[in-house]
């Protein structure tokens, strides 16, 4: 078991569903607000699922520069972005973006932010202070920060601490923190910015039944256990029902 194949099947859930998470990307696109002819930095390329949204709207005047850890990632962008215009990297362990001063107008993260500490080898909030130091670096005069995470203090942060186990999310659990509002907006004010606004969004994903709900977490989590139990541990902690639009994972983020 390795990273290769937990972002292999990463990929593989996103791309066999491309609608469970349909919500929160619409809400990313929303606060964002790509135009045309912008420079925006997306950190955690991932599936592309924001990428490739954010380069057409940016259209072929704007440029979408994208960063992620994992160099699988970065190379599926690149190699199925056709004509839009992107350009993925894999990021450096300092978390440094190869970027002058003040040139780019949005950075947009979804799902992301929390990546940048492992609560195994404790380090804390160095390296979201390091990426968001960079944010505001790279950032034009006036330019916007976007970022779309799980909060702490929610079911979608103990969901994933329900998981933190390499049985349900192999190969080494999910050993992340999270943010609260507090502790987020002094993030964010120490590196330099203002006019800061935390809320916490509804955003379930969708699925046509129960069946797919199964299939999707037991493999984006690139689980050991039974799929089965991929679902009764989600159950556990997120609130499910079943609405027009079909079966529903209570799943939230901030923004």
């Amino acid at each position: 078991m390795n990273e290769e194949e937990r972002w292999g099947n990463y990929r593989l859930a996103n791309a066999r569903f491309p609608g469970a998470r349909k919500i929160e990307l619409m809400k990313q696109l929303e606060k964002t607000d790509p135009q045309k002819g912008e420079t925006i930095v997306e950190v955690g390329t991932g599936t592309g699922y924001l990428t490739f949204e954010l380069a057409k709207a940016v259209g072929k005047t704007g440029k979408v520069l994208t960063f992620d850890y994992q160099q699988s990632n970065t190379d599926y962008v690149n190699k199925n972005k056709g004509n839009l215009n992107i350009e993925a990297f894999h990021q450096d362990v300092d978390y440094n973006l190869p970027l002058a001063d003040n040139s780019v107008d949005k950075v947009s993260a979804i799902a992301t932010l929390h990546h940048y500490d492992d609560r195994s080898l404790k380090t804390g909030m160095k390296g979201r202070k390091r990426i968001v130091s960079e944010f505001y670096r790279v950032l034009r005069k006036g330019g916007r920060v976007v970022i779309g995470d799980v909060a702490k203090n929610t079911t979608a942060q103990r969901h994933f601490d329900a998981i933190d186990n390499p049985i349900y999310c192999a190969p080494r659990g999910h050993p992340h923190d999270f943010l609260d509002k507090k502790s987020a907006i002094e993030l964010f004010q120490e590196a330099g910015f203002k006019k800061i606004h935390f809320e916490i969004d509804s955003t379930p994903w969708i699925f046509k039944d129960e069946k797919e709900a199964q299939t999707f977490l037991h493999t984006i989590h690139n689980a050991k256990c039974s799929p089965e139990e991929s679902l009764k541990i989600a159950k556990e902690h997120l609130l499910f029902r079943i609405t027009k639009r079909g079966f529903e994972l209570g799943w939230e983020l901030f923004f």
